[in-house]
């Protein structure tokens, strides 16, 4: 008992309480109090540098938000013409309308292009969100790739090589064949920074023209056998088990 005492009157900043909770990324967060809409015990603040604990009443635009939660994780199969954000001016589909709407704040751990398929991470963490998505942890990202033509082994091995894209470091740490005929070819690759639209723009850079590209695996997370358009949470033991895999405490 006395240790969960010491756990809920623990001081730390109220951006990292707020994203503990579940309802902000750390970073939103800290713009939110920058705009005046958090208040802690009933007062308004306005800097990130504010310390607050469990037992502090937190209100984000007047609604409460709730202590702190078990870290939760969901996998998505998204299908591609889906967009990975709740606001889009074109109106265009978006992957949040494919969630159900009764889990409140859901983040989602980085982001999958439009004609992009396959796993996409969720969680209620603020914290292990960016964790994962953090370039210096490199975690790695594999993909599933079908391309048009024929691929031979000379061609993996560019796909290998680092390369300068507009003055920007690619690197892809690992191109396998699967298989492959005269109209196309399957491979899947590796990459651990998760760079803006990374493997589309080095292979254009290689004109290996892309007609799929599917993302099988984020850090131990695999999509494995969920349906386009599934959406599963993992129960707590394979969660934590997945975190602990991750190296990720938070």
């Amino acid at each position: 008992m006395p240790s969960d005492i010491n756990k809920d009157t623990k001081n730390i900043r109220i951006a990292k309480l707020i994203s503990k909770a579940g309802a902000y990324s750390r970073r939103d967060a800290e713009k939110l109090i920058f705009e005046g809409k958090v208040e802690l015990n009933g007062r308004t603040i306005d800097t990130p540098a504010t310390f607050a604990n469990q037992r502090d009443k937190i209100s984000i635009d007047g609604k409460k938000i709730k202590p702190f939660e078990i870290t939760r994780i969901w996998l998505l199969n998204k299908p591609k013409g889906y967009i990975t954000t709740s606001k889009d001016p074109q109106k265009r589909r978006e992957v949040f309308d494919l969630l159900p709407s009764k889990i409140d704040h859901l983040i989602a751990i980085g982001r999958l292009d439009l004609n992009t398929e396959g796993l996409l991470l969720f969680t209620n963490n603020g914290d292990l969100s960016r964790y994962m998505e953090h370039p210096k942890n490199k975690i790695i990202r594999k993909y599933k790739i079908k391309v048009r033509g024929m691929i031979n082994k000379e061609k993996i091995g560019e796909i290998n090589n680092e390369m300068i894209i507009d003055g920007v470091k690619y690197n892809i740490i690992t191109a396998e064949l699967i298989s492959h005929s005269q109209s196309n070819s399957w491979l899947t690759i590796e990459i651990a920074e998760g760079k803006n639209r990374e493997v589309r723009k080095i292979f254009e850079y290689l004109n290996i023209q892309i007609s799929r590209l599917i993302r099988i695996k984020f850090g131990p997370f695999e999509l494995g056998q969920i349906k386009k358009g599934e959406f599963i949470e993992l129960n707590k033991k394979e969660a934590s088990m997945k975190l602990k895999k991750l190296g990720f405490t938070g």
